[in-house]
């Protein structure tokens, strides 16, 4: 029997993981709703108004070619000309690894892998990454406050404290790494001093055994915010569209509940419906789950309680919940699966030899000093 290799061992793990939060998501769900069913769900698709199920499906595909628009035009700063078709692979990579691993940790990776082995360089594909990650933080407290500021009174009218918290804890979350990438940015010693100390109090409360292991890891990522400031000085609208095409990527998945909403209740007062999922765009984001799964079904029914019924709400969730995440999860899985598999097929027999992790194999092409893809979080 062959060897399955760490990195299909991790995917299938993180793919189990995901199956199991979803079956005790929905199991949860039916067990103490009454009003949810699948008959509901094939109503829902029969009686609504199909221009808006076709644009929640649009914007579930913009979400992901705003990301490629991103990235794409990250590689041609940075002086690589992809083709077209490249950066849809590393967004679709990125949002995959995203949904199925805790706190989105396998996506950067993910898309940093597939960025050298189309050619470009290790370190400015993780730097790449890294200014999306700047628009993304942005673009989620952004738009969060935005809503705030369009209906404030709908955060009072939600009907749970905890589900509250979650939302100021993803506003607070949020707008902490905002804080801390620009602090590694314009005042890296200082962070650097900070996280030392805070890493000796955790020494000594029996938190933290390596030290040394922490202080490296705090020390590299200060390197890198430091060496991304020095680029954005060079190149400062590599920011500015990095953050325009991550605002429309948020705001493409925030409108597909909207639109979900409006295709059987036509006159639903759109803007409290896309403040409403800004609210819960906040939240779920403060949960490390892949994917939200539990925290968002959880954030919906307590945040659209005040606008609908129990029945209306749960069939809402389901819908937008299939666009927003397992149909995007699915498109994504598929693209990066074929790109995978056509790229392997280029690869001369050295790479393919790596593949088996039988021998060393070559590594993808790096420029001194930088560090080449970490395969292992694939």
């Amino acid at each position: 029997m062959a060897k399955i290799n760490k990195r299909t061992k991790s995917l299938l793990l993180n793919l189990g993981f995901v199956a199991v939060l979803v079956a005790v998501t929905v199991l949860v769900l039916f067990l103490n709703h009454k009003e949810l069913n699948f008959g509901d769900i094939l109503d829902y698709f029969k009686n609504s108004n199909p221009i808006w199920i076709v644009g929640a499906f649009v914007c579930m595909l913009l979400f992901i070619l705003f990301e490629a628009a991103s990235l794409y035009l990250i590689a041609r700063f940075f002086g690589y000309k992809p083709k077209l078709i490249s950066p849809v692979a590393y967004s679709t990579a990125d949002v995959f690894y995203s949904a199925i691993t805790p706190t989105a940790a396998g996506g950067q990776p993910a898309a940093v892998y597939y960025m050298a082995r189309d050619g470009m360089s290790a370190g400015k594909a993780s730097f790449g990454m890294l200014v999306n990650v700047i628009g993304y933080t942005t673009a989620i407290f952004a738009i969060g406050i935005i809503a705030l500021c369009i209906n404030p009174s709908l955060f009072g009218g939600i009907d749970a404290v905890f589900a509250q918290v979650l939302v100021i804890a993803g506003a607070v979350i949020q707008a902490g790494l905002l804080g801390l990438y620009i602090g590694c940015m314009f005042f890296g010693k200082a962070i650097l001093k900070l996280g030392n100390g805070i890493i000796t109090f955790l020494n000594k409360i029996k938190l933290v055994k390596n030290t040394e292991k922490w202080r490296g890891k705090i020390e590299e990522e200060v390197r890198k915010f430091g060496e991304c400031r020095k680029i954005l000085r060079d190149k400062p609208a590599v920011l500015f569209t990095t953050l325009i095409f991550n605002i429309l990527q948020r705001v493409s998945q925030t409108l597909i509940p909207c639109f979900v909403c409006l295709a059987i209740d036509p006159e639903a007062p759109f803007l409290d419906i896309f403040v409403l999922q800004a609210f819960v765009l906040f939240g779920y984001n403060s949960i490390p789950i892949p994917g939200g799964v539990g925290a968002y079904e959880y954030l919906f029914i307590h945040i659209y309680g005040q606008m609908y019924g129990k029945a209306f709400i749960f069939l809402a969730l389901m819908i937008s919940r299939l666009f927003s995440y397992y149909f995007s999860m699915l498109v994504s899985g598929i693209v990066t699966l074929t790109y995978h598999m056509a790229r392997v097929k280029k690869l001369p027999a050295a790479d393919a030899d790596e593949r088996s992790e039988e021998n060393g194999g070559n590594q993808p092409e790096t420029v001194e000093g930088e560090e080449p893809p970490r395969e292992d979080n694939l």
